[in-house]
């Protein structure tokens, strides 16, 4: 059975080129920092899993439980609050997400932190360490200060990361973006029927390059004629050319429709660092470049990222998530607000292949 990655199931990295474990913090503070009543939360990178193979996921520990009224869902990292890879009430933090995806899916402490760092920054609080994967939470309090407006948004708000285009999500601006859409699924599932590679579970049922290609496109274009707002920034074209090797199309189902982990399932045999699939995807789309509809309902190139951020994908990605999508009142905060924001975007930085580092410059409260 092949390994699924967990790439089509979160917010996939925005950048591509991956450097060493970096070194962010020299001397991280341990002082008790409070401001505007909250206690901050000094994040760390976790030390590396030493059980790095292949085994059969979930185990006993990680039972299936649906989630409650209260548990925060959206279209994210929903099956791993299912089985308790994260919390299950769908709060968590840096380190867990990096746990959390390693020992479910394999996913290389690097890739991991770039995803929970680009979270953290542009939908959680990262002076106390807290993201939902779905909506607004109590449990998470708006940023010291309400510097990033009143309430602390989670993942599944658009704008920032989640974005147009998605593969079995709506746009927001003409459906709903956070709960399955069996149609655009069975759009999907078309694609599969003309392109997809004979499998154990019968013929067209695997996906492969040719059938994501064609996805993509049919998502795309399907959404930029039917939706008047239809925006696909860099960052979010990215993500959307971002997917997995090779699965079944019961596999996939199990993870799209039922947010489990399909029976007999494996994760990765090694630890998952990245993917050519984005670049070939990209490279058969040409096309598709990053822009956005017009008054009129006319697809338009957005301009290009100022030099030096223009020399690559990843840090023309790390230009447009730190102009466009954190927010700029982050670049003015102290204490361990200050180093977790540092540390974060150090992280993202470091994967960019950019030259030079970037402030937080995005709109607030959005």
């Amino acid at each position: 059975m092949k390994p699924f990655s967990l790439l089509l199931l979160v917010v996939s990295p925005l950048f591509i080129v991956v450097n060493a474990w970096p070194n962010i913090r020299d001397a991280p503070s341990t002082t008790v920092d409070i401001q505007d009543g909250q206690t901050g939360t000094l994040m760390v990178l976790p030390p590396r899993q030493t059980d790095t193979g292949t085994k059969r996921v979930p185990d006993s520990d990680h039972p299936f439980v649906a989630p409650g009224p209260n548990d925060m869902r959206g279209p994210a990292m929903n099956t791993l609050a299912n089985h308790g890879y994260i919390s299950r009430n769908g709060i968590t933090s840096f380190e867990e997400i990096i746990r959390g995806t390693g020992e479910a899916f394999n996913i290389d402490p690097l890739m991991a932190s770039g995803m929970a760092a680009l979270n953290l920054l542009t939908r959680g609080n990262p002076f106390v360490d807290k993201i939902s994967i779905g909506g607004v939470s109590p449990l998470i309090p708006p940023l010291p200060g309400q510097i990033d407006g009143p309430e602390t948004q989670g993942i599944t708000k658009h704008g920032r990361v989640e974005g147009d285009a998605s593969m079995t999500r709506s746009d927001v601006h003409i459906g709903d973006n956070r709960n399955f859409n069996q149609t655009l699924w069975d759009m999907d599932l078309e694609q599969l029927a003309k392109f997809g590679d004979d499998g154990p579970d019968g013929p067209a049922t695997v996906f492969n390059l040719q059938t994501l290609i064609e996805l993509k496109r049919q998502n795309l274009e399907s959404d930029q004629v039917l939706d008047p707002e239809f925006a696909i920034p860099i960052r979010r074209l990215n993500a959307v050319f971002g997917t997995t090797k090779q699965a079944t199309k019961r596999i996939i189902s199990s993870f799209f429709m039922n947010q489990t982990f399909p029976e007999n399932w494996f994760r990765a045999a090694a630890p998952v660092l990245g993917s050519s699939i984005p670049g070939e995807i990209a490279a058969a789309l040409p096309q598709w470049v990053p822009g956005h509809n017009d008054a009129n309902g006319v697809f338009v190139a957005d301009p290009q990222p100022p030099a030096p951020f223009n020399i690559s994908s990843g840090c023309a990605n790390y230009w447009d998530t730190l102009v466009n999508a954190v927010p700029g009142t982050l670049a003015d905060v102290t204490g361990i607000f200050k180093q977790n924001v540092d540390m974060l975007n150090g992280i993202l930085f470091n994967a960019s292949g950019c030259s030079e580092p970037i402030a937080p410059a995005g709109p607030t409260n959005i």
